[in-house]
């Protein structure tokens, strides 16, 4: 991520929202390879169904990489449902569809801004979340030579629209965005308090910290790029600025689809780093002219095409 020659291709697998490997997917996996005595599968993220993965596995497969997560919020328990759906903490309700689950209720749905500026978010600064993060992280940092990781699986276009739900957000963004103007605000200062409290355990010890948001689709930008550039991009510079005072890691963004169109203004906003290089998504298709317009401003943090070359190799 210096932009200098490893002495191999760093690995990252299991290991946070964006590389994880689905519970199905893993179960398979440990029968391949012969491991029977894990007990029963763990998962991280409950949306996503992403197994805990075995430490035995992470070193069969010389990952290079450990996520630091923050702790569940103890004043909360989420009820999960036996089929794996659930409410969490937010109010957003997701619903098992196949190997995963999908938001099919979102609590601010309906609401109009004043009543979302009175809606109370979970507190960002409980202390529960971040009991024991600091200990756990310098034990890693000192004791072991793994790129040690942290942030967050959402930030704030994909948790705000999932918070009103996704109809009312794209309808809201073509024809009146005030409502969602007031929201995301709301998200972004939610964000501010978390990431830093977070940040002030493990900043100090993390060598890459993740965001993720998605604003591409197979064919282009889910919006217009002025939209993005209006709305969203000044907050986004806000959130970095904020994550690069307190800690001297590479922010990584995790963004699907096309994103061609939007690299320009990620260097703009302190991203050092893109994940992934969908080379199957417009505007992506030629690695060799991405590598020359934005190689010195990014590192491209690549992986497998899941959608060709993973399931038809």
């Amino acid at each position: 991520m210096n932009h200098e020659e490893p002495d191999r291709v760093p690995i990252d697998f299991g290991q946070d929202f964006h590389n994880g490997i689905n519970e199905v997917a893993y179960a398979k996996l440990l029968k391949h390879l012969n491991i029977n005595d894990t007990g029963k599968i763990q998962v991280y993220d409950l949306m996503q169904r992403l197994a805990v993965v075995d430490t035995r596995v992470l070193e069969r497969f010389h990952v290079d990489t450990r996520y630091i997560f923050t702790n569940p919020n103890e004043n909360f328990e989420v009820p999960i449902e036996e089929d794996g759906s659930f409410e969490d903490e937010w109010g957003i309700y997701r619903k098992r569809a196949g190997y995963y689950c999908e938001t099919v209720r979102s609590p601010l749905e309906g609401m109009s801004k004043k009543e979302i500026i009175r809606h109370r978010f979970p507190d960002p600064a409980e202390k529960s979340r971040f009991r024991g993060l600091r200990e756990k992280t310098k034990n890693m940092y000192e004791t072991t030579d793994y790129a040690l990781m942290a942030g967050q699986a959402a930030t704030i276009f994909y948790f705000s629209s999932e918070l009103l739900g996704y109809n009312e957000y794209m309808l809201d963004l073509a024809l009146d965005t005030s409502r969602i103007e007031v929201l995301v605000e709301k998200v972004l200062e939610w964000m501010i308090e978390f990431t830093s409290r977070y940040l002030d355990e493990v900043g100090e010890y993390v060598e890459v910290w993740w965001m993720g948001d998605d604003w591409g689709m197979q064919t282009g930008p889910i919006m217009a790029p002025e939209t993005f550039r209006k709305m969203f991009k000044p907050k986004y510079r806000r959130l970095i600025d904020m994550v690069k005072s307190k800690t001297s890691a590479k922010v990584c963004l995790h963004t699907c689809g096309s994103t061609y169109w939007v690299l320009n203004d990620l260097a703009d906003v302190g991203i050092d780093a893109v994940h992934p290089l969908q080379p199957t998504a417009h505007g992506n298709e030629d690695p060799v002219k991405l590598k020359k317009d934005f190689g010195d401003k990014f590192v491209f943090y690549s992986n497998i095409a899941n959608t060709t070359i993973l399931p038809r190799a």
